[in-house]
């Protein structure tokens, strides 16, 4: 068995920080919730096996079986399976870790920091709100249509990412690209425990009123998330008539739908330049359709980027 890499512990060291502050400070079931993740876990290594079937597919028409097959061959080595294996568990650790942290952040820190958000995102575009400002330049119902069904197309995109890097045949760009994903996402939970934030459409919904009926999609995904919000706050008498979802946590800053795709288009630059263009284009359009609907200040972007970049670069050393 190969050592353990060094992001392969700060997944399980991480991990284990979440469970221990949650378990304390919440009566979190650390055991329940993991074995409620194990759906997770077979839909993440069905991508991987999906990315590869796509990868010996597309060596089949460009240059004959014969390479399919060597794919192939090489990625059934056990070895290969075994690695492929701590690649999907780790990753799937990750979300665990990231997903029940976001739920939680009320809990464990009550500040909210969006009216020191909103005023930065003033002071540095100049007086102007940059959330009315690009609703005011694209007034047009149909592109906020758009926006509303392209924002809603984040894990799909994440999913096609993770399948096509976790079935790359070399096993350290597999790493660098793990290594990477898994910085960005655990630094994005730890920064929305640190500085908690719930975004524009809760703080000053007004701003969004004649968007909300052109944007159904995110319109009734910020309802969901308020009510599991208002619950989480208000302590376990409401959880108990409501339920949790792991997928319903609101945090704002660094906003991680720009910041997710913003990475993979960095990890892709050399790799594959024509995915990379493509992520590039999701990312941006991710951050107008945040701004437009409200989820995020466009600091909250930057920050994403940011993160996203020195994911990348951190990642590339670590895998």
């Amino acid at each position: 068995m190969r050592r353990w890499r060094p992001w392969e512990v700060l997944v399980l060291a991480n991990a284990a920080v979440v469970g221990s502050v949650l378990a304390l400070r919440v009566g979190f079931s650390v055991p329940r919730s993991l074995a409620a993740q194990l759906p997770m876990l077979a839909v993440a290594g069905g991508l991987v096996a999906g990315g590869a079937g796509v990868r010996a597919l597309a060596l089949a028409l460009a240059g004959g079986a014969a390479r399919a097959r060597l794919y192939l061959s090489r990625m059934t080595r056990p070895a290969a399976l075994l690695d492929l294996a701590r690649f999907v568990v780790a990753l799937t650790l990750v979300s665990w870790s990231y997903s029940w942290l976001k739920v939680f952040v009320p809990h464990l820190n009550g500040w909210i920091t969006d009216p020191l958000l909103a005023v930065l995102d003033f002071r540095i575009h100049f007086g102007v709100n940059p959330n009315r400002f690009l609703i005011e330049l694209f007034p047009s119902p149909a592109f906020w249509r758009f926006l509303d069904v392209t924002y809603a197309q984040f894990i799909l995109t994440m999913g096609v990412a993770f399948a096509w890097f976790g079935s790359a045949l070399s096993r350290r760009d597999r790493g660098r690209f793990a290594a990477g994903f898994a910085l960005l996402w655990i630094a994005g939970a730890w920064l929305y425990v640190a500085a908690p934030s719930l975004g524009p459409c809760y703080v000053f919904p007004e701003d969004f009123a004649a968007v909300r009926p052109e944007m159904p999609l995110q319109t009734q995904t910020q309802r969901l998330l308020l009510v599991q919000y208002d619950a989480v706050t208000k302590g376990s008498a409401a959880l108990g008539k409501t339920g949790l979802n792991s997928a319903f946590g609101i945090a704002a800053m660094p906003s991680l739908h720009v910041a997710g795709q913003a990475f993979v288009a960095f990890f892709a630059r050399r790799r594959s330049p024509r995915l990379a263009f493509l992520f590039g284009l999701f990312s941006a359009l991710t951050f107008a359709g945040s701004l437009i609907s409200g989820w995020h200040y466009a600091v909250d972007g930057y920050a994403g980027i940011l993160l996203a970049f020195f994911a990348w670069r951190l990642g590339e050393r670590m895998g």
